[in-house]
């Protein structure tokens, strides 16, 4: 794999087919062998959260046969194992899944997309670890002909202290925003949807440029029916930059590799700005944009770099604890890390990939066993369970 040189950065009908390899373990890696969590049947996504206020990560899976979200609680006298708690039913197969106190009773609930609907299913907590549909769910993000859902977040928009939804329209190439009454229901913003590139795929959400109001980032993957014209307008990130009313506007990044599939933030070159690392479709490369912290980005020198593998979903985290941001990517049998040298630059850490089994293309970062070390959780949706890669 060549190095990243620094400059002065669930079931879901889209997997696209993960790919295997064999990925290896290498004494004094930063995460120990994969600890399997049984599941009845595979899952394509899954969520971390405190579900019954113990202090504790709990696992929240979707199970698209039978459409389910799924929670289970950590054991607290056996690290890394859970227990199933209760489900609730869905209308539809589940897809992406974010979780929040959405009703203001100070427990956690989840929210779910479907890949073929407009529709999110809102399901509340009960601060045990169960979960009820809400009154109203599931909520209507827009009206529209083409349904194909790929992205989900959940945050206050519109400044009212109140979590509002926004979800990605693939087959329409917009953004829906839906803002929250803090009781459980949700209503589409006046100005919605918005318009992003072709094709997008699961968003990023932070601050872009330093006003305090939340931002969108939107990829373009070019994977609709009219890929052949979405391509070349594929070679770019959209950013929509709030004004924290709950409308946005919009401005385009252009990449010198196309069709961005997933994206993640946050400042990988010790600048205090926040920067951006964008996955591909189907190709090996990641690559990185430098921000100003005014909502300007280049693409840094030497970007796109070589991943020596297709990768899916991104997070940013500091794996191993030197304060400086990496990279981990879901890649099929494996998750690759990168560690980063705090100006930019990132080089494979040791053992990486590390294995997890078949159809890990989505994952969730946390510290399961508070012993302050950070532990990887995929989905495996070629697998009747997820896995735990836990933090050495």
């Amino acid at each position: 794999m060549k190095l990243l040189a620094g400059t002065a950065l669930w079931a879901c009908a889209c997997t696209h087919g993960a790919t295997q390899e064999s990925p290896v373990h290498a004494s004094g890696a930063l995460f120990a062998a994969r600890r399997p969590i049984p599941m009845d049947t595979h899952a394509s996504n899954v969520a971390l959260g405190d579900m019954n206020g113990d202090g504790r990560l709990d696992l929240v899976a979707g199970c698209g046969d039978p459409r389910q979200l799924v929670v289970l609680l950590a054991d607290a006298s056996a690290p890394f194992e859970f227990a199933r708690a209760g489900s609730v039913a869905l209308p539809a197969g589940p897809g992406e899944i974010v979780l929040g106190d959405v009703d203001g009773d100070g427990d956690l609930d989840a929210a779910t997309n479907s890949h073929d609907s407009y529709a999110v299913s809102v399901a509340l907590g009960d601060g045990k670890g169960g979960l009820a549909l809400a009154p109203g769910s599931p909520v209507a993000m827009k009206d529209g002909k083409r349904p194909h859902t790929h992205g989900l977040g959940i945050a206050d928009f519109d400044g009212d202290g109140k979590l509002d939804l926004v979800s990605v329209n693939n087959g329409d190439d917009d953004i829906s925003l839906a803002l929250g009454d803090g009781k459980g229901g949700f209503a589409p913003a006046p100005r919605s949807p918005f318009g992003v590139g072709p094709s997008p795929y699961p968003l990023a959400l932070g601050d872009l440029d330093g006003d305090g109001k939340l931002d969108i980032v939107a990829t373009a993957s070019a994977t609709g029916p009219e890929r052949a014209r979405q391509l070349p307008l594929s070679r770019a990130l959209v950013l929509l930059f709030g004004d924290g009313k709950g409308d946005f506007r919009a401005s385009r990044v252009p990449l010198r590799t196309g069709e961005p599939w997933f994206v993640a933030i946050g400042d990988v070159d010790g600048d205090k700005d926040q920067d951006l690392v964008a996955t591909h479709h189907e190709l090996d490369e990641l690559s990185v944009l430098l921000g100003d912290g005014k909502g300007g980005f280049r693409e840094a020198d030497g970007s796109p770099y070589d991943l020596a593998h297709a990768s899916w979903e991104i997070e940013l985290a500091d794996a191993d604890r030197d304060g400086k941001l990496d990279v981990l990517l879901a890649a099929g049998a494996g998750v690759r890390v990168l560690l980063g040298d705090g100006r930019g630059g990132f080089a494979p850490a040791a053992g990486s990939p590390f294995a997890t089994g078949g159809g890990a293309w989505r994952l969730a970062l946390g510290d399961l066993d508070r012993d302050g070390k950070l532990d990887i959780v995929t989905c495996n949706a070629e697998r009747n369970d997820t896995g735990v890669l836990p933090g050495n």
